[in-house]
């Protein structure tokens, strides 16, 4: 009897753990997105950290640019300049429990591409300067062959900010990274999100 209701406590005190921690993102996870949050309406140079040649085309560029352009208390809108190339935007989202990247993608015209939204959500807590987003089921059906994906935002020191994906069946990644010590003059706004 007294073996039944010690295993009746530890059932109700993992059950009550796990909703806990399903009803809210983790203080990790806050931290991550209060330091990412520091830096909006910023805009950052940035540079090819590494690359496989399956990125060739992007990392062929010569200039990226990062910038902070519309924050919410629950969104920080990243959009991301490769060249003159506007349509790449990083949607960081607080749901009910984590923290979510979804890719939109957008013609010069501000209509959605055929391949957009496609993300995942941190698994876990991960870490106050660093969040890994695995393939949703959503990008799994459209784009199957990289249903293993992976991207990463890191805040890699006080003046390097990286993004990046690696797909870990091909083999294929690029990391791209930034200098958030030195602001520079935020650009023309996105494809598709003009003032």
């Amino acid at each position: 009897m007294r073996f039944s209701f010690l295993v009746l406590i530890a059932t109700l005190l993992i059950v009550t753990a796990c909703s806990e921690e399903q009803s809210g993102i983790t203080e990790t996870q806050n931290a991550f997105w209060e330091n990412i949050q520091q830096h909006c309406g910023n805009a950052y140079s940035g540079t090819l950290g590494d690359a496989t040649p399956h990125y060739s085309a992007v990392a062929n560029a010569e200039t990226f640019t990062l910038h902070f352009f519309n924050c919410t208390e629950n969104l920080t809108h990243i959009a991301l300049h490769v060249d003159d190339n506007r349509s790449r935007n990083l949607m960081l989202t607080k749901t009910g429990h984590t923290l979510r990247l979804k890719h939109d993608h957008r013609y010069e015209n501000g209509s959605e591409e055929e391949i957009s939204q496609y993300g995942g959500e941190a698994p876990g807590t991960g870490l106050s300067h660093r969040q890994i987003f695995w393939a949703d089921g959503f990008t799994a059906r459209i784009l199957p062959q990289r249903y293993d994906n992976f991207w990463f935002l890191d805040m890699m020191n006080e003046t390097t900010f990286a993004y990046g994906v690696h797909w870990p069946k091909e083999g294929h990644s690029i990391r791209l990274e930034f200098d958030i010590a030195n602001p520079i003059e935020t650009p023309p706004a996105p494809w598709g999100y003009e003032d």
